[in-house]
């Protein structure tokens, strides 16, 4: 029962890294979002105003506290947080494949592909002659 439990601890802080690092990614996501939408718009508001432009240091330290707060909101959200949880275990359940069964079936993918763009290729000619008689 105790190598039970020291198992699921192991595992739960191993995905509880996860998550984190997940929100962290989104933190990071927002922050280049929204600091690029205030720069664009202190941009345009200095532009229609004929204002002096403000310092953009100032603006990139709005739109991290914004991303920061925002992130800790989200994960503070107990649906957010569990849903993250729950893609996180499944992820971890995965079985992925190998280097030598990425290889084959991008092999397959490249030969189907090309095989298709023959049967098209061969298709749309057949179309144009068709067409070309019509008109």
């Amino acid at each position: 029962m105790a190598m039970e439990d020291e198992n699921l601890t192991t595992s739960t802080l191993g995905l509880e890294r996860w998550v984190q690092f997940a929100f962290i990614g989104g933190a990071l996501l927002t922050f280049w979002f929204v600091d690029h939408v205030l720069q664009d718009l202190v941009e345009w508001g200095t532009m229609k105003l004929n204002m002096a432009t403000p310092n953009s240091t100032i603006v990139t330290a709005v739109a991290a506290i914004i991303a920061i707060l925002s992130m800790v909101a989200a994960y503070r959200r107990p649906k957010l947080n569990k849903f993250a949880h729950e893609v996180a275990f499944e992820l971890a359940n995965v079985t992925w494949p190998d280097r030598k069964e990425t290889w084959a079936n991008t092999i397959v993918v490249f030969v189907v592909s090309v095989i298709s763009a023959i049967i098209i290729g061969v298709f749309d000619a057949a179309w144009s002659a068709v067409t070309d008689l019509i008109y």
